[in-house]
């Protein structure tokens, strides 16, 4: 099985309180579990069939899954991050090339003004709810081939070359921003993690065999933390699912920068510029 099962897109959806109860619920639940059966069963009722195990054990498996789990954040936020500069960049450059038409003649206004547009009103409503779920970086955008085209079509002038360059930093911006939607985390990742944060559960158990008291305190301790960390790794291994996902909010308030100037430019008396 080479992909999480889709039950876990829908995990990472949840409102981020919601997310914590999952979470918190699940780890809980096994912490019982822990308690109440697995460690009575490996060390009878009275805590002596398996003997004393010593501390470091846990303690060792322990730090092996804090230390897995600082391994897999740096580069779960590092994309977080790649994601919302990819959007920032995406959006500046487009914004760049609405302020180029300015000062540019009406015919070229004319071609490259509605493509433009075009691109900014299909990027921020059409393909960004397609970020959630997508599956691929390749994807189809007619009003993106539209524009390129219409920037291909000028006669060679300083105004398409930074036409032209300004494409290039969007389209790589856009590219990077459909890679990451793509990108799925492994399955293993999430088996190892959680394998180790269940032998960390059942160690804490084993050391706390001969009282009852402090066994279920320790398993609740320990359980929490566990659940914190999952929380942190699921709120941000998807950038664009969750209640912390990039959202296209310069693209959109560009677009709606664009749907007001341009009414303000069709009315009587009203300006041409639109910015």
């Amino acid at each position: 099985m080479n992909e999480v099962p889709p039950v876990f897109e829908h995990i990472l959806a949840l409102p981020m309180p919601l997310l914590i109860a999952f979470v918190l619920s699940f780890w809980s639940l096994f912490a019982v579990f822990v308690h109440k059966v697995l460690v009575p069963w490996i060390t009878g009722r009275d805590g002596q069939k398996l003997g004393h195990l010593e501390a470091e054990v846990p303690a060792q498996i322990g730090l092996a899954f804090g230390l897995l789990i600082s391994f897999i954040a740096i580069p779960v936020w590092d994309q977080h991050s790649r994601a919302e500069d990819a959007s920032r960049a995406e959006s500046a450059a487009y914004r760049e090339m609405l302020l180029s038409l300015d000062g540019s003649d009406e015919s070229t206004q004319a071609v490259i003004g509605p493509a433009v547009q075009g691109a900014i009103h299909y990027l921020a409503y059409d393909e960004w709810p397609q970020m959630a779920r997508l599956r691929s970086p390749r994807l189809a955008a007619q009003p993106i081939r539209t524009l390129r085209t219409a920037i291909r079509s000028l006669p060679e002038s300083p105004l398409r070359g930074e036409l032209s360059d300004l494409f290039h930093q969007a389209s790589e911006a856009r590219d990077t921003r459909l890679r990451i939607a793509a990108t799925r985390p492994p399955p293993a990742r999430w088996t190892i993690v959680g394998v180790l944060a269940i032998l960390t559960l059942l160690g804490v158990g084993l050391i706390h065999t001969e009282s009852y008291r402090a066994r279920r305190i320790a398993l609740g301790m320990v359980a929490v933390g566990i659940s914190c960390c999952f929380v942190i790794l699921l709120a941000y291994t998807r950038p664009y699912i969750g209640q912390f996902r990039v959202k296209p909010a310069d693209l959109v308030v560009l677009a709606e920068e664009v749907t007001a100037n341009e009414s303000i430019a069709r009315q009587p008396g009203g300006t041409t510029s639109r910015f």
